[in-house]
């Protein structure tokens, strides 16, 4: 019995030795394929290539090289060392059409007085801004007038003479009209044609002309990203005064235009 007890006890040794040979074959030749480098700067890990180099084949300085490589890929991997976000990733979010810069606006104020207010308003708070005066369109209006008199004595002469009439008028200062007399601008042809008829009846022979008219607001420009530096509960407390005005994003250059205010 006693034979059979050792022969049974061998085998079982040979077979573990075996097992423990096989399985450091395995690893060793996982961790050839997880971890080669080229001796010459590029082996290929698949057919046709050169044959694969494990670590310990390596020597210190190929060792080192690849070291140095893994880190820089690691580093660009994880945003570190530079490859990261950078806050210039946001560069546009405040661009228009055509990469134009977008401004903050308010408005619109009654009068440049109260505009020039507000921007030393935000200038205490470090916030620079500037007046705007914008042109806009008022729709086509009908100008009624006189003919111009030869020279501005002569057109001073008309004028008192109109006067004293009752008619309501002014010479005109400059323009393709000057020294001509204004008899009234009207937003309708039916008032227009009206006041024609009036003064017809008085001996006199008016004109009319179609003319676009326009009228002007005072709004507040902040430059380029100079909102950035107030928080909501600042903007409430510089707008407490003025609640009736109006915040808009427009372009930051060229804004005397209608064409600006969306």
């Amino acid at each position: 019995m006693r034979w059979i007890f050792f022969t049974l006890l061998l085998l079982n040794l040979l077979t573990f030795a075996l097992g423990m040979v096989v399985t450091s074959q395995e690893v060793a030749n996982v961790a050839g394929e997880g971890v080669t480098a080229s001796a010459e700067g590029g082996r290929s890990s698949k057919g046709g290539g050169a044959p694969l180099v494990l670590l310990g084949e390596l020597s210190e300085s190929e060792r080192a090289d690849l070291g140095r490589k893994l880190t820089l890929a690691v580093g660009v991997s994880d945003g570190k060392g530079g490859g990261g976000e950078s806050p210039a990733g946001k560069v546009g979010d405040d661009l228009g059409e055509g990469g134009r810069k977008l401004c903050e606006m308010l408005g619109a104020f009654p009068d440049r007085l109260s505009a020039d207010d507000f921007v030393e308003r935000l200038k205490a708070i470090e916030v620079a801004s500037s007046v705007q005066e914008l042109e806009l369109p008022a729709g086509e209006g009908y100008w009624v007038y006189l003919p111009p008199e030869n020279n501005r004595g002569e057109a001073l002469r008309k004028l008192s003479e109109l006067q004293s009439r009752g008619v309501d008028s002014y010479v005109i200062p400059k323009g393709e009209l000057e020294n001509g007399i204004s008899l009234g601008m009207f937003s309708k042809k039916n008032l227009a044609d009206a006041r024609i008829e009036q003064l017809k009846s008085l001996g006199l022979e008016p004109k009319i002309e179609s003319i676009e008219r326009t009228y002007r607001e005072f709004w507040v420009m902040l430059e380029h990203r100079e909102e950035e530096k107030m928080s909501d509960l600042t903007w409430e407390k510089t707008l407490k005064d003025n609640k009736m005005l109006q915040r808009r994003q427009n372009y930051c250059f060229a804004l005397a235009s209608e064409q600006n205010i969306q």
